[in-house]
């Protein structure tokens, strides 16, 4: 399970550093009740965030969130002095709000500061404000799970798509460039095309050329020269039968006179 919330965490962070130009050192902003969950748990927040990011980290908390807990530290002293210990970011909430509502106003963009982001990650148990915070596209959103693994929430579906319009807005080209690019893709077929033809053809001729058509019977040369060889053969054994013969009748004519002339 822990493998699977790390590569969790690794990927969502990995989103909002390349879509919202989150870079380190990481603000993290604490609510009451993040802190008294970790407390509680003894949970070692600086050796997994370290672990998860490789970075150095900045713990704060609100005026907002520091004014509730004054009012709820003789409940919960231990959470009240961790917060006290945190650096405050002043949220301008002269008369005080809830923090919720506090949590929610520091993330927006102020238009007074040319409308920036402030790249704050809000870290809370509260289900809620976790959900509200969520609507916002550039708000990473943290809290425990199984009260002892640190993980930042997937971002919202809405945020996804807009990320994506946003891009494809960025990338693609829009009506006027189309009408350009069009023609322009047209011709590049065609020439494409058209090398295609030219290749084909040349290798139609090449493979013409190097095939041998199949022969239709031996070659008449090649049986002339055996034809003669059988000749030359045929007449020798002619001739030796011959000089048999005229040798056989030789003697015979010589046997004749022989006994001829005895008679």
């Amino acid at each position: 399970m822990k493998a699977k919330k790390t590569k969790g965490f690794k990927k969502n962070l990995s989103f909002y550093r390349i879509n919202f130009s989150f870079q380190p050192p990481y603000q993290l902003v604490f609510d009451g009740n993040f802190i008294k969950q970790m407390l509680d748990h003894n949970v070692d927040l600086d050796k997994q965030l370290f672990k998860y990011t490789k970075a150095k980290i900045w713990k704060h908390t609100t005026l907002c969130v520091l004014r509730e807990l004054t009012s709820l530290q003789h409940l919960f002293p231990r959470v009240f002095k961790y917060a006290q210990g945190l650096s405050k970011i002043n949220c301008k909430h002269i008369d005080g709000v809830s923090p919720a509502e506090c949590l929610i106003d520091i993330v927006q963009p102020k238009p007074e500061f040319g409308g920036i982001n402030n790249f704050f990650w809000i870290c809370t148990q509260d289900d809620e404000l976790r959900s509200n915070l969520l609507q916002i596209d550039h708000v990473p959103v943290c809290y425990l799970f199984q009260n002892n693994l640190f993980e930042m929430a997937e971002p919202s579906k809405t945020c996804k798509m807009n990320i994506k319009s946003l891009k494809e807005i960025k990338y693609l080209p829009n009506e006027k460039e189309k009408l350009i690019i069009l023609p322009i893709q047209k011709e590049i077929k065609k020439l494409q095309a058209e090398k295609r033809m030219e290749k084909e053809r040349k290798l139609a001729k090449e493979l013409a050329i190097k095939i041998k058509k199949p022969a239709k019977g031996p070659n008449p040369l090649s049986i002339k020269k055996k034809i003669q060889k059988l000749n030359k053969t045929i007449n020798k054994r002619r001739h030796k039968i011959k000089n048999k013969k005229t040798r056989r009748l030789n003697k015979q004519s010589v046997n004749n006179e022989i006994i001829e002339q005895n008679s």
